[in-house]
């Protein structure tokens, strides 16, 4: 065989073995690579990377369990969604200006990220701006940072980018990156 039908036949056949491994899925007006049934959020996942060259925290006070703010915030979510969140335990709190964004875990709830405003010498839950739950199968630290810009348009940046979102807690897979199964490779 001739060496130029040779690497014709050799790109033709990577390029069909590829194309049944490697499809993009549409999915909520986002796209995933799919890889033999696995999703990835590449462009989540490449948004965190992004946010973590470019985010400045110089604004941004975090707050330690034992301070005053930190009870404080503690303590009004869990007055705020009784009786479940009367078990609410601190895992972080940060603040900008008089914004701030709390992270709680529960003894019955999952655990939360709830945005506040210090408004009246009182903070108060935005209760439109808390997450709880799963992101699946996008990169959790991206799909939780647009949900909170999306209800809290006013919510200062340098907050929303200095917030720690752990996967372990709201996604799935290293880094939240992935893989997840697709629905038709679920048992």
């Amino acid at each position: 065989m001739k060496r130029h039908v040779a690497a014709f036949v050799v790109v033709l056949t990577t390029l069909l073995v590829i194309d049944s491994h490697v499809d993009w899925v549409r999915l909520d007006g986002r796209q995933l690579l799919e890889i033999n049934g696995q999703r990835w959020d590449l462009r989540g996942w490449a948004s965190e990377q992004m946010r973590l060259v470019r985010r400045d925290c110089s604004p941004v006070t975090t707050w330690p369990a034992d301070s005053p703010t930190a009870h404080a915030v503690v303590s009004v979510i869990q007055q705020h969604s009784l009786p479940d969140s009367l078990s609410a335990r601190w895992l972080q709190l940060l603040q900008s200006g008089d914004w701030g964004v709390a992270e709680v875990d529960f003894d019955t709830l999952k655990p939360a990220l709830v945005v506040l405003r210090f408004q009246g010498g009182n903070w108060r839950v935005q209760d439109q701006a808390v997450w709880s739950g799963s992101t699946a199968p996008w990169h959790s630290g991206d799909f939780v940072r647009r949900y909170l810009r999306q209800q809290a348009p006013d919510l200062p940046q340098a907050l929303l980018d200095c917030i720690s979102v752990d996967p372990a807690r709201y996604g799935i897979g290293p880094g939240g990156l992935g893989p997840v199964p697709s629905p038709e490779g679920r048992s």
